[in-house]
């Protein structure tokens, strides 16, 4: 039985139950008769549920106590044969409905900006969601899917070979049973790193380019996918990247214009670099997240650079005045 006629059946049902309980009540009209004789006769699946109530019909003693009071006799037969119909929808409602698929729901989590948010999922898993990002997970029967619509989530993967666990982000899609991996979504690539057991990440975009064969990554290893194609580093150590989850961007010769592009993502501030000697600046140190207005103070200090206010949500970083 596929989802459609799932959902049928269940209006069918419904329907049948309030007529059941209509027909049983002592204020029956017979304008709720020749409604009923229609609802009967407006889809093919109602006269079907009379074949369906056949086998069953031994066992309906509540079809006796529904009130039939038609004059004529073929009318009576009429009568009765709908009654049949209801009481057996009103069974079949009652033991096969619990056994019925329902459809997959989707539960959206979120963080707002300049936000660290931890998710413990009804599986057993855990997310944490960094500054700015949305999930959307759904669980199936026989899967656990998320959508990262935005931002950087990590996943503490709960194992379950029957119920793979994967996460569409991007053009990619990552696929654990149980493990623990780190992915960061912008505009124009996806960056995942496994920081516990392994994933597999496979493309699922439509751009018509060659698409790439499922590539496995073992932990401490990352992989960023973008329209050039895909990079696969290893390290022995990726704390750096798990650095946002103490509230900390680690920066080693970092490009200016990548940290900043880094530090507005926690906060509603536009830092802007119009000066290319300045853009061409590098950084190395340990900025704190949960406070990136000191953390551009201090790199503006250490570049020898001063910002200056071009609106409520906007500053300009530029050499210092000697």
């Amino acid at each position: 039985m596929n989802e459609e006629t799932n959902k049928q059946y269940e209006q069918v049902c419904e329907a049948a139950l309030n007529w059941v309980a209509c027909l049983r009540s002592d204020a029956v009209s017979e304008g709720d008769r020749q409604a009923f004789a229609l609802w009967l006769g407006e889809h093919n699946s109602h006269r079907r549920a009379m074949d369906e109530a056949q086998a069953l019909w031994d066992d309906l003693a509540v079809v006796r106590h529904i009130p039939v009071n038609i004059d004529k006799a073929a009318n009576r037969s009429r009568w009765l044969a709908t009654a049949m119909v209801a009481a057996a929808c009103l069974v079949l409602a009652v033991f096969l409905w619990p056994q019925l698929p329902s459809d997959p729901v989707s539960t959206q989590y979120r963080s707002a900006m300049g936000e660290r948010r931890t998710v413990d999922l009804p599986d057993g898993s855990v997310v944490h969601l960094n500054t700015n990002s949305t999930i959307s997970v759904t669980y199936t029967d026989d899967q656990r899917h998320v959508d990262l619509e935005r931002g950087e989530v990590w996943f503490q993967v709960s194992p379950n070979k029957q119920r793979p666990f994967h996460v569409d982000a991007g053009e990619a899609r990552i696929t654990a049973v149980g493990t623990a991996f780190n992915i960061y979504l912008d505009d124009n690539s996806t960056d995942v790193t496994v920081t516990e057991g392994v994933v597999e990440v496979s493309h699922i975009g439509q751009t018509g380019r060659r698409l790439h064969a499922a590539e496995l990554l073992l932990e401490n290893q990352r992989l960023i996918t973008g329209i050039d194609g895909w990079e696969l580093s290893s390290s022995d150590d990726v704390s750096k990247q798990m650095a946002w989850q103490r509230g900390e961007l680690v920066a080693e010769e970092m490009p200016l214009p990548a940290l900043i592009e880094q530090l507005e993502r926690y906060q509603q501030t536009r830092i802007i670099i119009a000066d290319p000697n300045v853009a061409a600046l590098t950084v190395s140190g340990v900025l704190q997240l949960d406070q990136p207005e000191a953390s551009l103070s201090a790199i503006a200090v250490s570049l020898d650079l001063q910002i200056t206010p071009l609106s409520d949500t906007s500053v300009l970083l530029l050499k210092a005045e000697q």
